[in-house]
């Protein structure tokens, strides 16, 4: 099978479109052919061979590429495959590429990686990225605890955990006209008992009411914000982890876990309510996160915590919080520096985070760093809710 067209997975091949956690990450580049496993398995139906190694810690869900080992007697000893991977199974992964759908035999990948989003705009790595691609990466570093789809539009419900955990994300096509699209995600959430809550983007400053889901959504008696200030506007902010200042000798020390901590999780219950086992599920969802923190040296309590989601070339920083008693004096400054020394050392050239508009001293905080605004978005839910 040579990348073999196909129009959708098969029920013989029972390909699952899941979630499988990868630790790979980098850039697109040329892939390392090093891994070539030098003997021909493409009769191998097994599941351990260097292919079914390979592509395990591939993200379903994500753009990848895939170096694939044609058959004998073809023109080249391989080729590869660009696109997003939306099943994988025991012997197949099924890619979308721009101009097919193929279904590739595991034991047959070469090489194979989860890389970044495509480049859209002209910029620095940053400022490459279409909002709408970001914002599909962001929500897989802020993976809810009930996740469902509408077409290109993500569904998300997280008993009240954070607005993004529970909020509708429009973007691209639902794939049913606006009115019914809606109707279904009201009905998706009253399922559940939560209020429909529709997030939209736009370049900033974009106006509100431009937007034709948005428009069919304040028609229906839904409201910018639904009543808070903080959900009027939020920023998308980017920026460079080369740009970000380095950790200097006089810097306290940032622990970095990979698992969430008892002491890191109820320091951050200081700046928000937390929602017994939503929150700890959309803390450790993503396909990568570390919890970094700080500590007082006198009492060892956690005063200076963030938490940062891993992906292809991106890194996202979420939660950044001091402890009154220790504003202003660099422990920000000093997290954000262990977020982009880790990004520097993982090949993660870009960073994301999200500010409310109305944070004024936070904005300022993040433009000393280097940020600067790529996009923003707006909540929109009826006032009652």
């Amino acid at each position: 099978m040579n990348g073999e067209p196909t129009d959708g997975p098969t029920d013989e091949t029972s390909l699952e479109k899941g979630t499988e956690k990868g630790t790979e990450k980098g850039t697109e580049k040329d892939i390392d052919t090093g891994t070539e496993t030098g003997t021909d398995t493409r009769t191998d139906t097994g599941t351990d061979t260097a292919g079914h190694r390979i592509t395990a810690g591939l993200t379903v869900g994500s753009r990848v590429v895939v170096r694939y080992r044609l058959a004998e007697g073809a023109e080249a000893a391989a080729t590869d495959f660009l696109g997003e991977l939306i099943a994988r199974n025991n012997d197949f992964l099924v890619v979308d590429t721009k101009t097919e759908r193929v279904k590739l035999i595991r034991a047959d990948v070469i090489a194979a990686k989860d890389v970044p989003p495509p480049a859209s705009r002209p910029g620095r790595a940053h400022e490459r990225i279409s909002a709408d691609d970001l914002e599909k990466l962001m929500a897989k570093g802020w993976q809810a605890l009930d996740r469902g789809g509408l077409g290109d539009w993500v569904l998300r419900a997280s008993e009240g955990f954070t607005g993004r955990a529970n909020s509708a994300l429009v973007v691209g096509d639902p794939s049913l006209p606006l009115d019914k699209a809606i109707d279904f995600v009201e009905r998706w959430y009253s399922d559940r008992g939560r209020p429909a809550i529709f997030q939209i983007h736009g370049e900033r400053g974009f106006v509100v009411d431009e937007v034709p889901a948005a428009a069919a959504l304040l028609a229906r008696g839904y409201a910018v914000g639904g009543g808070r200030d903080d959900w009027q506007r939020v920023l998308i902010m980017t920026g460079l982890s080369a740009a970000v200042p380095p950790l200097t000798e006089d810097s306290p020390p940032v622990t970095a876990d990979a698992e969430l901590k008892l002491d890191w999780l109820m320091a951050y219950g200081q700046q928000r309510p937390i929602v017994p086992g939503a929150t700890e599920a959309v803390l450790t969802g993503s396909d990568g996160q570390l919890f970094l923190s700080v500590r007082d040296p006198q009492s060892n309590r956690v005063i200076a915590l963030a938490r940062m989601s891993i992906h292809p070339g991106w890194a996202g920083i979420f939660g950044l919080w001091v402890h009154p008693d220790h504003r202003r004096s660099g422990l920000a400054t000093t997290i954000v520096s262990a977020v982009a020394m880790v990004a520097r050392e993982n090949t993660m050239p870009a960073i994301y985070l999200q500010v409310s508009a109305d944070n004024a001293d936070g904005v300022a905080f993040w433009e000393r760093l280097g940020f600067g605004v790529h996009h923003e978005y707006t909540y929109l839910t009826r006032p009652s809710a």
